[in-house]
């Protein structure tokens, strides 16, 4: 008898431990409506929020003074088209690190921002 107690609850527990891989095993990841709600780029009810120049400053003040220390000087200049280029230099006025950014602050050219 206690043997087939034990086969009974090793095989509920081999048939239990395999339902989640039954489950996940269906073809629906793509089926859903994630992409169908967008508009110009952003998701629908997205709440980006758009940067002045002087929010602008500041935010890229902080991560380069988080990434190269004190002494780093940082000049954010609104573009023709919209878009803040930010230069930052070393104490001599040597460029370190040239770089594009659009409203959102997200980067538009010059690689990425670390």
């Amino acid at each position: 008898m206690k043997k087939t107690t034990t086969i009974a609850a090793l095989s509920v527990a081999a048939l239990l431990s395999a339902t989640p891989l039954l489950v996940s095993a269906d073809d629906d990841y793509w089926d859903d409506d994630r992409y169908e709600h967008r508009r110009d780029g952003k998701h629908m009810n997205a709440n980006l929020k758009q940067y002045s120049t002087e929010e602008m400053r500041i935010m890229a003040y902080g991560h380069a003074l988080r990434r190269f220390g004190p002494g780093v000087k940082v000049t954010v200049d609104e573009t023709a088209d919209g878009t803040f280029r930010v230069q930052l230099r070393d104490a001599e006025q040597n460029l370190i690190r040239e770089q594009e950014f659009n409203q959102y602050g997200a980067p538009v050219r010059g690689g990425r921002w670390d």
